[in-house]
């Protein structure tokens, strides 16, 4: 059985962003995963705890955390002037 708890999730999701230099508050989060929990309980027409046993598992944090990394990282390219864009990618493939 998989289970985890509210506070572990968002513990793994802020540590997951700190090690990558990212800095959140820690209540929006924690009440962002708890609205995605209700939602899931509810399409699933289980409590929330149901959820956090039965479907939620330890990681389910960090992988969270890094969805929102790579998003950012994605947008932050985006942004990015494709001529800068190029270089940095050949410094990258160079290094």
């Amino acid at each position: 059985m998989p289970g985890t708890t509210l506070v572990r999730l968002v513990d793994e999701f802020v540590a997951t962003l700190h090690q990558h230099g990212l800095v959140i508050d820690r209540p929006p989060v924690e009440q962002e995963m708890r609205d995605r929990i209700t939602a899931i309980a509810e399409r699933l027409r289980v409590d929330p705890e149901v959820v956090l046993r039965d479907h939620a598992c330890p990681g389910w944090g960090r992988e969270m955390a890094s969805d929102v990394i790579c998003q950012i990282q994605n947008e932050s390219l985006r942004m990015t002037p494709p001529t800068a864009r190029h270089a940095s990618e050949q410094c990258d493939l160079a290094g």
